[in-house]
């Protein structure tokens, strides 16, 4: 049974890339709970292992969210801000927000823009960029200076919710749902353990460029390694599954294809998700993916990588949706293979 209740605390931090403190200690602090070494690096990369034999696999789900940043207050005390990672701007206008002030202080606010009444024709037409939005914390100047400054990081006012037993929306699914299932990964192995040295790993600073994959698995060197992210799930109206694929909510956890992904790796995952009768899905990854795998497999001399995703709809949104049975797959299998890979060495991973 997975550990619900922690999913939800971690859901609940405010951790945008380069502010990932409060989410990646409720991460360690559960981790150490199990496994026999927990450790952060000096890039923030938080880290827990168990076993100390062969192969080392990492496992690497990253814990940034996407955020916004305070650019500028002006002389009314309105926010101006800057987006840390990639946003739509549509999704921001009438949202809650909470931004981590002076001491760590949580500020509120709300976004505003010119309400529809007084919005010229054109106007309404166009789409919303972010520098037409501001956040308004209902403070003067002088006392929003007292407890905010300029570069505090901030997100949107929403956290996970069961809207039935299966589905789960959130927003920062993207990713704290793979580092809980990294995490979980490791405590189901830790029931079982084998030689596998399995190493999971909470990396930093995804959003804006895979930087804690680098950092990180260039500290790991480990034999072989799967990233844990999201996925874009297209069973919802209005896609075309020609051009993006066939992926369902409550299907099994996605395994990509493609040159980013070991092929003996890939082919192991599928042997054990047979062995283990999980769902599992395939989606085609013709180049490099916009995942940590995709640093990962180029680190050091190469290191053999695969990529599992959980489906999701609506990313980068306040009400990201996933599904549970996807997430107990992707720690079923993940468990699984590690056990299924004791003793192997890195180059029982060369794809030819």
């Amino acid at each position: 049974m997975l550990n619900r209740d922690f999913l939800l605390n971690l859901l609940s931090q405010i951790g945008p890339s380069g502010n990932e403190k409060s989410a990646s200690k409720i991460w360690k602090e559960e981790a150490q709970k199990f496994a026999s070494k927990t450790y952060t690096d000096n890039h923030g990369n938080t880290y827990a292992e168990i076993g100390e034999g062969k192969p080392v696999l990492m496992l690497a789900g990253h814990i940034d969210e996407i955020g916004l940043m305070v650019r500028y207050i002006d002389d009314n005390g309105f926010v101006y801000v800057a987006g840390v990672g990639g946003w739509d701007p549509q999704v921001l206008v009438g949202q809650r927000v909470r931004f981590v002030g002076k001491d760590g202080k949580i500020v509120k606010g709300v976004v505003g823009r010119k309400p529809i009444h007084i919005l010229k024709p054109e106007e309404r037409e166009k789409a919303v960029k972010l520098e037409d939005i501001w956040i308004d914390f209902g403070l003067k100047k002088e006392e929003l200076e007292d407890v905010l400054r300029v570069g505090d990081y901030g997100v949107l006012d929403w956290d996970g919710e069961f809207i039935n037993e299966s589905r789960l929306v959130s927003r920062a699914l993207d990713d704290r749902i793979g580092a809980f299932v990294v995490l979980e990964s490791l405590r189901i192995y830790s029931q079982k353990p084998s030689d596998t040295r399995m190493v999971s790993v909470a990396t930093v600073q995804e959003e804006i460029g895979l930087r804690g994959a680098k950092t990180s698995s260039y500290s790991v060197n480990p034999d072989v390694a799967i990233a844990v992210d999201v996925t874009l799930a297209t069973d919802y109206p209005g896609i075309d599954k020609r051009s993006v694929g066939d992926i369902k909510l409550g299907d099994g956890p996605v395994l990509s294809k493609g040159p980013n992904i070991n092929p003996k790796v890939f082919e192991l995952l599928i042997e054990v998700a047979r062995e283990e009768n999980i769902k599992v899905q395939i989606e085609a990854a013709p180049r490099g993916t916009p995942t940590d795998a995709n640093y990962i497999q180029l680190e050091r001399g190469g290191i053999p990588t695969a990529l599992i995703s959980i489906p999701c709809r609506y990313l980068h949104s306040p009400s990201e949706m996933v599904d549970m049975g996807d997430v107990e797959g992707a720690v079923k299998l993940i468990s699984s293979f590690a056990r299924k890979i004791s003793g192997m060495k890195k180059e029982d991973f060369k794809p030819w």
